[in-house]
């Protein structure tokens, strides 16, 4: 029996196989409920509209218009994230994908994506997982995805961030359903200057939002953090 606060969730796949792999996997949570399946791009902002869900399980190689050919008329994914941030803030996206890529990965998160799975992954270990971890303002990525960007090779100018940087983003990443005032209260800081502080960081890291600027503080070792098969924990300064 689902839950009265279950997280509610679309699924947009031109995969039927997909489509049943995950309604199979949800269909075992109560917390979790699945109200509305697409297979183009075209079905993604209705389906949103009608039942504003806390998540969006989104594919990225399909047809913009439903029985359309993916080669001649395929969905373009950018432009559609970008209007699912900006207009759909409340929906945290999860991509599934059968494409692994990391200017993909790290395209998709500028664009405020907070979760990436490939086809290939152990689903019915991950998916219930990062859609709860999402919803709550938290980030999720299976871990081939995780190997691709958090490799740790580059290596960040010393004083990129300051400490108090450091630690306001560390901060958000393990209190992600906090407020900024809240945060900032904890820090003995006013929410002014938390705020600033985020902006300055959002600045020297070349970021625009809080997830990128979240990914990018653990791609360069910044903030610490460990990780496995089932997501990441963060780590204190």
């Amino acid at each position: 029996m689902v839950s009265t606060n279950a997280l509610k969730v679309v699924s947009i796949d031109d995969h039927y196989l997909i489509h049943e792999a995950v309604r199979s996997l949800l269909a075992d949570d109560s917390d979790i409920e699945l109200v509305g399946e697409g297979s183009a791009g075209e079905h993604i902002f209705p389906l949103l509209d009608k039942h504003r869900p806390d998540a969006l399980i989104l594919d990225l190689l399909m047809p913009r218009s439903a029985g359309g050919d993916p080669e001649t008329d395929s969905f373009m994914p950018v432009p559609a994230l970008e209007k699912l941030r900006q207009e759909y803030p409340e929906t945290a996206v999860i991509i599934l994908s059968q494409y692994l890529n990391q200017r993909v990965v790290q395209s998709a998160i500028q664009h405020g994506v907070r979760g990436y799975l490939l086809k290939s992954d152990n689903l019915s270990l991950n998916l219930p997982e990062a859609i709860k971890e999402v919803s709550r303002g938290g980030v999720f990525f299976s871990i081939e995805v995780s190997r691709a960007l958090f490799n740790r090779s580059q290596v960040p100018p010393d004083d990129l961030l300051t400490l108090r940087q450091r630690q306001i983003i560390l901060a958000i990443a393990k209190s992600p359903n906090a407020s900024y005032a809240e945060l900032a209260d904890r820090l003995s800081i006013s929410r002014r200057t938390f705020k600033g502080h985020l902006d300055g960081a959002y600045k020297a890291l070349e970021v625009g939002n809080v997830t990128a600027c979240i990914i990018r503080c653990m791609q360069l070792g910044l903030i610490p953090f460990s990780q496995n098969g089932h997501g990441i924990r963060f780590g204190d300064l």
